[in-house]
């Protein structure tokens, strides 16, 4: 994902959401940052209302150190393959129908100027053919120069769809609240294998697009969600200003009944994610996104600390929390029927 630039949005945006963006973009790490050795877990602090789904943040967040054990996961690599077996199986394991959608990109790279890709879908069958999509990617940043295991990103985002595919499976529809199919997708190739230009990114999303409109299924699709970096301790979402009003409405609205209104602040930002390709395409979409992660000055220095361990060596599992997870599982969760009045 990238911040988009006030200057791209034009003078009105630009005005109101200069200070709100002003954190989102990335500052240049230090080339002598170390990762945190043996990192201490932030405790998993829980109130009853935060129980009030569930979704259980303590598994939510084993399957993110599962993930960084694979080490760094860049589209194409063995190791993004062997997470994907991985993925399957656990979805499959959930009763889930799971298909996979392989498919070559071309990218700007002269090392890597074609990457096989491939996304992953999980189907829970409802009594309508309409689809709510909930999705996340699932690969990190190609780095040369850092090892970059990636727990926030994408690993917290991959990690509360799993588990939210889990809870929904298991649940009867009557539990659930609504009668729309879901699909659990988990894209490829989101991080750019160059530079965040183009369509140097946003392979897997703009792929499943692409196969929607192909097979005459653009249509089922009601409503997206899109998660992406949503572990970080110090939690908060702001609301994406391209996302599509309503959606981001009913989510923030859920999360503030929920208790959660301090990590859904009323301000806003701009992101460039896999949400984009779906709202280009007339899909109602939404991107729930922390994008202010880490104030390390030690190591970062001035000049833009408020997300100082974005696509560093220290996005590790230390820096998250299983409360983040469980926010956010829970506002999804409870914002999914009222989603679903709102879709038909």
């Amino acid at each position: 994902m990238r911040c988009l630039p006030p200057a791209s949005r034009g003078c009105l945006v630009g005005l109101c959401l200069a200070v709100a963006l002003a954190t989102g973009c990335k500052s240049a790490p230090s080339p002598t940052i170390v990762p945190a050795a043996e990192p201490t877990r932030p405790a998993a602090t829980t109130t009853a209302r935060e129980r009030s789904t569930p979704f259980d943040a303590e598994r939510a967040f084993r399957h993110i150190e599962k993930q960084v054990a694979y080490g760094p996961r860049p589209a194409g690599s063995a190791a993004l393959g062997k997470l994907r077996e991985w993925l399957i199986g656990e979805l499959k394991s959930y009763g889930l129908k799971v298909t996979t959608q392989p498919f070559t990109a071309r990218t700007p790279s002269k090392k890597f100027p074609t990457i096989r890709m491939e996304n992953v879908i999980a189907e829970l069958p409802g009594a309508s053919q309409d689809v709510l999509l909930i999705a996340s990617h699932y690969d990190t940043k190609y780095m040369e120069d850092e090892v970059f295991v990636g727990a926030n990103d994408a690993g917290s985002s991959t990690a509360v769809v799993l588990e939210l595919a889990r809870v929904l499976a298991a649940m009867s529809p009557e539990e659930r609240g609504f009668s729309q199919t879901v699909q659990f997708v988990f894209f490829d190739g989101e991080e750019a294998v160059v530079e965040w230009e183009g369509d140097d990114n946003t392979y897997g999303s703009r792929h499943f697009v692409e196969q929607l409109r192909a097979t005459g299924q653009m249509k089922r699709i009601k409503a997206m969600i899109l998660l992406d970096m949503v572990g970080d301790a110090d939690l908060a979402i702001p609301k994406e200003y391209q996302s599509s009003a309503w959606l981001a409405n009913i989510i923030h609205e859920t999360a503030h009944d929920l208790g959660y209104g301090a990590h859904f602040p009323k301000t806003t930002h701009a992101i460039a994610d896999d949400h984009l390709p779906f709202l280009k395409a007339g899909i109602p979409a939404v991107d729930l996104i922390d994008f202010t992660y880490g104030t390390d000055e030690v190591n970062f220095g001035p000049g833009g600390p408020e997300n100082a361990y974005w696509h560093t060596a220290r996005d590790t599992p230390d820096k998250l929390s299983p409360r983040s997870l469980k926010i956010v599982g829970d506002t999804v969760l409870s914002a999914l029927p009222k989603i679903a009045k709102a879709a038909r």
